[in-house]
């Protein structure tokens, strides 16, 4: 990307993968706390397909008892699920396979090992900017998933509008 934007300016939308919450950790844990914090200071939401919701627990027979981090940054309002992508959309399939692509000649493996959670933040991404966002900040401590999500979303039309942050990077800088 040759141009950079403002990760909290005009209307941009915040994708988050699985690594970034598992990272955090617990609600009682002060990453967990932190990046809570920077979402509010910030005026931001994360949004994480659903497949992400339910890796982290989300998905009902795989729930621990009581409350899990991700059900409590949902309903603390600094978390949505996204609405399942439209996959018959072309754009939202090409970039998807982009994606898988990428990531198997970035990490030399076979496309058919890619996890579907990281081409799905390509897909949620593709709806956000569909709508009323500009921009979008892709995090996730997957680096070979996060470039993809960017250099796919630059091969299909959205150039300039989007940009990816490490999980890791950004939990040190908040915490």
């Amino acid at each position: 990307m040759t141009e950079q934007f403002d990760p909290f300016g005009g209307s941009v939308a915040w994708v988050a993968d699985t690594g970034l919450f598992v990272a955090c950790g617990r609600k009682q844990n002060s990453k967990y706390t932190a990046l809570e914090r920077f979402t509010r200071q910030n005026g931001l939401t994360f949004s994480v397909p659903q497949r992400v919701y339910d890796e982290l627990g989300g998905a009902p027979d795989r729930s621990t008892p009581g409350q899990t981090p991700i059900n409590s940054a949902i309903d603390a309002g600094w978390v949505t699920v996204a609405e399942e992508p439209d996959y018959t959309d072309s754009t939202v399939s090409k970039v998807m396979d982009d994606v898988r692509s990428f990531i198997a000649r970035s990490s030399n493996r076979n496309e058919d090992q890619i996890e579907k959670t990281d081409t799905a933040l390509a897909a949620v991404a593709i709806e956000l900017l569909g709508g009323e966002n500009e921009f979008v900040h892709v995090v996730t401590t997957d680096v070979n998933a996060g470039e993809g999500v960017v250099a796919a979303l630059e091969a299909n039309g959205f150039e300039n509008r989007a940009q990816f942050k490490n999980g890791f990077q950004l939990i040190d800088e908040i915490t």
